[in-house]
């Protein structure tokens, strides 16, 4: 896959890190409370995501709209109109995610990809959900891997971040550039570095393979994600409307909030960028083991799509 020229792509980052970075302020005003304060360090020094060494939680269950003023505010693509989504804690019966194929940010293919998943669920079916069934998430669909933690490990040339469901691992690059020419992988080539107290990571050359959502959002080769992760503190009902009180498991004494923003560029599948929030909380236990491919069974004979598997050695 041919990425543009460095001069052109880097000049193309910097102007959209000089618009994100201004609506960074706004948006996190926008969902702090009064008075509070930035974890990061005052005089702007690399923010340790890993103070804690317990790792992140979300409690969220899906990406969630953008601050108000976000650029490419269009929020994720959503539940379907005429199909609000109840989840197993509404007090309602639970219903599937339909996905919004009328969304006007869907190119016309990508939207009829969107209905037949639709119209499968209506008849019966389930929907493909790559981290029950062990695929790899591809981003930015690992923002939805909500059921467990996930840590950041940094030093100066690189920040890895490992994920206890399925023991996805992901690579940021500091102080480096994307190479010229790049074959498609499942969590594409990131490269990262820190505006203050903010980790940003530019992503591309992602397998068109993964899914963008848990709607089942496609995309195409040219998709390009550029995540900010920040962490604030605040208020926990900013972490979630959910009525249930919090978990002691997750415990959170200090209010902090990991705030990600992820800026989502693909014209082969959107007629514009869009961008979508994700909220994490410490988790104070470490990580245990988690093997996805124990008990991935079809268990109901409900044709779910199966674990994939390595039928031939690689020597």
């Amino acid at each position: 896959m041919k990425r543009p020229s460095k001069s052109v792509f880097a000049l193309s980052l910097r102007r959209r890190a000089v618009t994100l970075s201004a609506a960074m302020v706004v948006g996190v005003a926008t969902i702090l409370p009064l008075g509070a304060s930035m974890a990061a360090d005052a005089e702007g020094t690399v923010p340790d995501f890993n103070s804690s060494g317990f790792g992140w939680h979300s409690r969220t269950v899906a990406n969630l709209p953008p601050p108000p003023g976000t650029p490419g505010e269009h929020g994720p693509i959503g539940d379907h109109p005429d199909h609000p989504h109840f989840s197993n804690n509404s007090g309602r019966t639970p219903t599937p995610r339909i996905g919004n194929d009328l969304h006007p940010l869907l190119q016309p293919w990508a939207a009829e990809r969107i209905r037949v998943a639709n119209e499968a669920i209506h008849a019966g079916g389930t929907r493909f959900q790559a981290q029950g069934r062990c695929w790899p998430p591809g981003v930015p669909n690992i923002l939805n891997y909500t059921a467990e933690p996930m840590l950041f490990l940094q030093n100066p040339d690189e920040v890895t971040m490992i994920y206890q469901r399925g023991q996805v691992v992901r690579h940021i690059f500091l102080n480096e550039e994307h190479p010229e020419d790049l074959a498609p992988t499942w969590m594409g080539h990131s490269i990262g570095h820190y505006e203050g107290d903010t980790l940003v990571i530019d992503t591309v050359a992602i397998d068109s393979r993964s899914l963008l959502d848990e709607f089942g959002t496609p995309h195409t080769d040219q998709l390009h994600v550029i995540e900010r992760y920040r962490i604030v503190r605040g208020s926990p009902d900013l972490i979630t409307n959910d009525p249930i009180p919090v978990d002691p498991y997750f415990a959170n004494p200090e209010n902090e909030v990991l705030h990600v923003i992820a800026w989502i560029e693909d014209p082969g599948t959107f007629t514009a960028p869009y961008t979508v929030m994700q909220l994490y909380e410490r988790a104070t236990n470490r990580f245990e083991e988690s093997i996805c491919a124990e008990n991935s069974f079809d268990r109901f004979n409900q044709g779910l799509v199966p674990v994939p598997t390595d039928q031939t050695p690689d020597f």
